[in-house]
């Protein structure tokens, strides 16, 4: 299962890059400069208003490409960018909350044992595409994430840290193509192309596996 949602990935990565690019560049864009003002003020304020943008960007971004690859799996032709921000940003509300939800419980079952934090990352992997796909709330999408994963939550686990290892590499890479310029320059630039580049990836797995797991008899790619 880990190569072929991978593999499709790639396949969706590509089919709609032009697409992701845009979208998670328009956004990127604002939470890169917000990082490098934050970077280079140094101030508390000004950190923690780049980490909100940060945590709201990189939602709209998903949930938008969440949305994208819906509409190819569905075999209708892609709508256009603003399109999919809309309709993330109609259901920003509850991926943030899903999101705080999220990062609470997978760091308080890693300061525990470790062991129950590493299982939450798995069961509730699916959680943004629950959310946008099929409509759920918060305590719904938790919920039914973990029932979809029951019985897969090991290679589920291998495949989330595996995208998380090919996005953070490539980000790192790419950040670092951008040092010969000023600090302020290189943060903002390598943050904004490393966001655009390797984010819709992470989201397009994500999607990949909950069309592999709620129907796993019907390509996610329609020929």
């Amino acid at each position: 299962m880990i190569s072929a949602v991978l593999s499709d990935a790639l396949d969706v990565y590509r089919r709609l890059f032009r697409r992701a690019v845009v979208v998670a560049g328009a956004v990127f864009t604002v939470v890169g400069l917000a990082s490098a003002l934050a970077d280079r003020s140094g101030r508390t304020g000004a950190v923690i208003v780049s980490l909100v943008l940060g945590l709201v960007g990189g939602l709209l971004v998903q949930g938008a490409l969440v949305e994208a690859v819906r509409d190819l799996h569905e075999g209708r032709p892609p709508a256009g960018v603003r399109t999919y921000t809309d309709r993330s940003r109609g259901r920003l509300g509850t991926l943030v909350g899903a999101s705080l939800l999220y990062g609470v419980g997978v760091a308080l079952g890693l300061l525990a044992f470790v062991v129950p934090g590493l299982i939450l990352v798995a069961r509730w992997a699916l959680v943004v595409p629950l959310v946008m796909i099929e409509g759920r709330g918060v305590r719904d999408a938790f919920a039914r994430s973990s029932q979809l994963v029951t019985g897969q939550t090991g290679r589920v686990l291998v495949l989330v840290v595996v995208a998380n290892l090919i996005t953070g590499v490539g980000g790192i890479v790419i950040t670092a193509m951008f040092r010969f310029l000023p600090p302020f320059g290189a943060t903002w630039a390598g943050s904004t192309v490393a966001g655009a580049l390797t984010v819709p990836y992470e989201a397009q797995v994500l999607t990949v596996l909950y069309y592999r797991l709620t129907e796993p008899d019907r390509p996610v790619l329609p020929a």
